[in-house]
């Protein structure tokens, strides 16, 4: 503002300057009138040739006629320039944070919610996380690469024709007999160990490292490990996502190893999302009259809805009254309901529930009300709820790494099968 003024007056000044020299030329003689402007043009073009030349003209025009002394003054700077430039830069920056948190307002609680609402691709992909590949689809039929011995890769064809990727992984107690020999890994699912079908969460595959973590702790306590990857996960069938199909995989898997086990019992592990797919295929067996031996459900929470208003990126917009609207309602609406306290309502399955203090994915809190639910609205007295202190950093996916693992597992195990 300062600048625009001191500019605007100057040009005032050299205005008035040229105004004055106008008249005092104008008693010179007639005769010398044409070479002196033919002079001045000549003069005035050479000097106005940059902006200090023009500065430089004035200043000689004023000492050549004597206005030293006029009226005609550059003004000089007074006390209230720089207050006025402090206020305006101050309201220059108001106007940029106001504007700058109006923009993030409309984005983050009227065009987010929006644009969540009304795509259901986008819910799907966010809730599932099966675009999430591993890097090397080739390698999941050489589970060896990946460090599992005694480890057979294989596919199960369902009856909506889906191609399901699966590792078999032997127990330890087999692996040194038997763990060359392929053709015969079927067979050994009737050997009478504890079969665990591996149910994990959303993103990654079978051979993701902490899930090899615990395999590899589950065999060293003699089950075998079926780790199956859903439709749309890793090599299997790339297909539409919605709960009911992938909960059909689960039961689809569970009954070509029923088939196979001969009477061997048959456990589920879910981890996280795969807790919701577990329970409700569970369920749905039991409707069936196949009845798993029990259920281990690590990290998972009570209703997808309270996992999804729980978690770190939507704490900002749950106490916005349009919430439910925007983000619940249509996770719903299309299909994602994975009501785990619904599901295991009815069910007779023994439950073991794992989850760490430390979990920010999905908070304990959660584990702790399905656990009450559940003990006061089903038959099954076999229910266990064990929660590790936030010391351990076991976090949302390590609580493979507690040392005590294998023994709260057999514990379990046994208590099923009395």
């Amino acid at each position: 503002c300062v600048r625009a003024n001191m500019t605007t007056m100057r040009k005032r000044t050299v205005l008035k300057i040229q105004t004055n020299l106008n008249i005092s030329n104008k008693p010179a003689e007639e005769k010398n009138a044409g070479f002196r402007a033919n002079n001045h043009s000549i003069e005035k073009s050479k000097y106005f040739s940059n902006k200090k030349n023009k500065l430089d003209y004035v200043s000689k025009l004023i000492s050549e006629n004597g206005l030293q002394n006029s009226a005609v003054k550059l003004p000089k700077p007074t006390d209230e320039e720089p207050k006025m430039f402090i206020n305006c830069n101050k309201r220059k920056a108001c106007y940029t944070t106001v504007g700058f948190f109006s923009i993030a307002f409309v984005i983050i609680f009227l065009l987010v919610p929006t644009i969540w609402r009304y795509s259901p691709s986008i819910q799907k992909s966010m809730i599932f996380l099966n675009h999430d590949h591993m890097p090397d689809i080739q390698n999941y039929s050489y589970p060896e690469v990946y460090g599992m011995d005694g480890t057979r890769n294989f596919y199960i064809d369902t009856k909506d024709h889906i191609t399901l990727g699966v590792w078999h992984i032997l127990p330890r107690n087999l692996i040194e007999k038997y763990g060359k020999n392929v053709s015969s890994y079927e067979q050994l699912l009737s050997h009478g160990e504890p079969i665990i079908i591996y149910m994990h969460g959303n993103s990654g595959a079978r051979s993701n490292d902490i899930r090899i973590e615990l395999y590899r702790k589950l065999r060293d306590i003699n089950c075998h490990v079926i780790a199956v990857d859903y439709r749309s996960y890793a090599d299997s069938t790339v297909v539409e996502l919605d709960e009911t199909g992938i909960v059909s995989d689960v039961m689809e898997t569970f009954k070509w190893v029923y088939k196979r086990a001969k009477g061997a019992p048959i456990f589920g592990w879910g981890h996280s999302l795969g807790t919701g797919i577990g329970a409700h295929a569970f369920s749905l067996l039991e409707k069936e009259n196949i009845y798993p031996n029990g259920l281990i459900l690590e990290a998972p929470f009570n209703k997808i809805s309270e996992a999804i208003r729980e978690y770190s990126t939507t704490k900002v917009l749950r106490y916005c009254p349009w919430f439910d609207f925007f983000i619940i309602d249509p996770v719903i609406e299309n299909g994602m309901v994975f009501d785990t306290e619904q599901n295991l309502k009815n069910a007779k399955v023994p439950v073991l529930i794992l989850h760490a203090k430390d979990d920010i994915i999905i908070p304990y809190q959660l584990s702790e009300n399905l656990y009450n639910y559940i003990t006061t609205t089903r038959n099954s007295e076999l229910t266990e709820l064990v929660l590790y202190d936030a010391k351990y950093e076991f976090g949302h996916q390590f609580i493979c790494r507690d040392k005590e693992i294998e023994k709260k597992i057999e514990k379990f195990i046994q208590n099923c099968l009395k």
